[in-house]
């Protein structure tokens, strides 16, 4: 018989609020993430030894270390519910090869892997909120994580921070 077991820890949610038009912020997340038809999910395309597969995975990455994986263009339906913003645009990514420095020590952290990010205009066209959930918080935010555990997923939220310190930069 199948059971169920529910765990409850606290998740940080993060708001990067950037004085820039939404599309200056998406162009500058994109020139990071490095967009190419070959990168995201056909990294698994690539999968006929370790030595290639990190070799690929390392050709693809864009100046962060983080490849596009999918996004969602919410800009192109909401407004037929009058949600006013203009943009909103939900965007997957991340790196392999990062990921299975915590996916080693846990198996289960494969659920936040890639990365998550909401980019919105503000509705009164003052900027744009970059939202995310804090990774380490997703990842590592049981109490039986483990050190080396909490040490990869802190060093991904660091990874995180510099691609953002980059977008809001300029």
């Amino acid at each position: 018989m199948a059971t169920r077991h529910e765990e409850y820890y606290q998740v940080t949610r993060v708001t990067r609020c950037i004085p820039k038009p939404f599309d200056h912020v998406r162009s500058r997340i994109e020139s990071s993430l490095k967009p190419s038809a070959q990168a995201g999910l056909s990294v698994l395309n690539h999968t006929s030894s370790k030595e290639s597969f990190e070799d690929y995975v390392k050709s693809v990455v864009g100046q962060h270390d983080f490849m596009p994986f999918w996004q969602a263009d919410h800009s192109s339906w909401i407004h037929l519910y009058d949600v006013h913003n203009k943009h909103a645009l939900r965007l997957v990514f991340g790196n392999p090869l990062i990921a299975i420095t915590m996916i080693k020590q846990d198996i289960r952290a494969g659920l936040f892997v890639p990365i998550e990010a909401y980019i919105i205009e503000r509705e009164d066209g003052s900027g744009t909120d970059i939202i995310y959930m804090k990774p380490s918080t997703l990842i590592a935010g049981s109490d039986d994580s483990s050190q080396n555990l909490k040490a990869a997923a802190e060093a991904l939220d660091a990874k995180l921070e510099k691609l953002l310190d980059f977008v809001a930069a300029q």
